[in-house]
């Protein structure tokens, strides 16, 4: 049989763990209470940080779409603006074209220029078009399309005062044709007048060429029948000397001059008053002794019509008698030797010939 031993000190110890028990449990509970209640705070907590959470998701996506919407507005707006731009463009450029157009006329230079004012136009739509294609390009595309407005007033300002100068330049062509055409009568007339005056020139001429031949014709058989022949023709060297008369020479060398003296015979059908002789001093080669100083010059021969030189001239009042008549002529030149001939002419016809010979 089995003794069981009772300790005092047993029963003491378990007291003291029934105790301990006791307040184990106590703070069992007392921490379960606390970690319910920690939990429920943790919980709230969560609750608390979720719902800000979904809060500020809302409050993003809000904001978010509100900026998408911002956003698309604005590219549909840029759409319309480039849109509009293009219609605009293309609205201008027709109406500029067609302006240009209307103001052809049938100048083939004024035409040009307005061509060449439509391809830059062209060319300037083209640029602008180009521009559109891109939202960002639009300030640009619209300073474009202003500057082409600018553009095409200039180009019509200017084609305007091409056609207001041509207008001008066509009334002064249009009043130089009519000065023309009246200046073309005004000298078709003159020229008809100028022929009736060249022809009646030409038929005056003629009669006068035809009178001055019968005149001249008739002159000359007066001057054959009036011509007064002369005589004793006679031909003579001289040389000076200083302080006494002259000193009739026989050689060339010591001549210094030649007198001719002659005798005019007695010509009824002459007329009393001053006559001219005309003496010719022809030397041994055939040539006339003229020297223009010492009075000579040139007369002509009726004979036959040809002009001939004189070597001087001796000047005398007639009057149907015979009259000796000298006249003299210095060579400065010197004579040479030989046989000189000598020959007198009285209105353009020979009256008389001699001969003078120097050793």
């Amino acid at each position: 049989m089995l003794s069981i031993r009772v300790y005092p000190d047993f029963f003491k110890s378990e007291t003291k763990i029934k105790k301990f028990t006791v307040k184990a449990l106590i703070f069992t509970h007392k921490q379960k209470q606390l970690d319910m209640a920690n939990s429920n705070q943790s919980i709230k907590a969560l609750v608390i940080i979720l719902l800000v959470g979904l809060f500020g998701l809302n409050v993003y996506q809000f904001v978010n779409n509100s900026n998408l919407q911002k956003d698309n507005l604005s590219k549909e707006n840029e759409l319309v603006q480039l849109e509009d731009a293009k219609a605009k463009l293309d609205k201008e450029y027709q109406q500029a074209v067609s302006d240009l157009n209307d103001m052809k006329t049938n100048n083939e230079e004024l035409n040009k220029v307005i061509d060449a004012q439509k391809e830059d136009l062209r060319i300037q739509k083209e640029k602008v078009t180009g521009l559109l294609k891109d939202s960002k390009n639009l300030a640009i595309a619209r300073k474009e399309m202003e500057s082409m407005r600018i553009k095409t007033q200039e180009y019509i300002t200017e084609i305007n005062r091409l056609k207001s100068e041509n207008a001008s330049l066509s009334s002064t062509n249009s009043a130089l044709m009519s000065d023309k055409e009246n200046l073309t009568k005004d000298l078709q007339t003159k020229s008809a007048e100028n022929q009736q005056l060249s022809e009646a020139k030409s038929s005056l001429s003629s009669e006068k060429e035809s009178l001055s031949k019968e005149k001249d014709q008739l002159s000359r058989k007066v001057n054959r029948a009036t011509s007064i022949p002369v005589q004793k023709i006679n031909a003579d060297a001289y040389q000076n000397r200083e302080g006494k008369k002259p000193k009739s020479v026989s050689r060339a060398n010591e001549t210094d001059f030649v007198e001719v003296c002659f005798k005019t015979s007695v010509n009824k059908n002459a007329e009393a008053g001053s006559e001219k002789f005309y003496v010719r001093i022809i030397n041994p080669t055939g040539e006339t002794q003229a020297i223009e100083s010492e009075g000579s010059g040139i007369i002509r021969n009726d004979a036959n019509g040809e002009t001939i030189k004189y070597s001087t001239v001796a000047i005398a009042a007639y009057a149907h008698d015979e009259k000796e008549i000298c006249c003299k002529f210095k060579n400065p030149g010197g004579f040479s030797a030989g046989v000189y001939q000598i020959e007198v002419f009285n209105k353009g016809y020979l009256a008389g010939t001699s001969t003078l010979k120097l050793k």
